[in-house]
């Protein structure tokens, strides 16, 4: 199961690539994390554009070791950012976080995800 992470807004792009370093850096989610790329657009001089973080979070460790992440990430961003998770399921949230209400995200993005592995028969974070 994957879990899409995607940014919002004019500086997106360079958001995403800072939470694509982030994530890969993190030792529990080692292999976890892969880049999707948009095609390039003709103007463009680049073969792609960063478009969407995907994160494998099969059993419950990867999902709270993601939770976390992405937390501590938020935290660091100044000023706040916007973005949309995309769970497995297809349910799309769109997340606008202040400072103080990054704090408060993790517990948050561990339920969505735990209800996710609920719902396919994963088990949650007890697995």
């Amino acid at each position: 199961m994957e879990v899409k992470i995607s940014a919002v807004g004019d500086k997106g792009v360079l958001e995403l690539v800072a939470l694509f370093q982030w994530l890969r850096s993190e030792r529990q989610l080692a292999g976890q994390v892969r880049p999707e790329y948009k095609p390039a657009g003709p103007e463009d001089l680049s073969t792609g554009v960063l478009d969407v973080v995907s994160i494998a979070v099969g059993s419950g460790g990867v999902a709270v070791a993601l939770a976390q992440s992405l937390t501590a990430w938020l935290k660091s961003r100044r000023p706040a950012v916007e973005f949309t998770i995309t769970l497995p399921d297809g349910s799309t949230y769109r997340l606008g976080l202040t400072d103080e209400a990054a704090a408060q995200a993790a517990p948050i993005i561990a339920e969505l995800l735990r209800q996710t592995s609920i719902g396919r028969g994963g088990g949650g974070a007890g697995e």
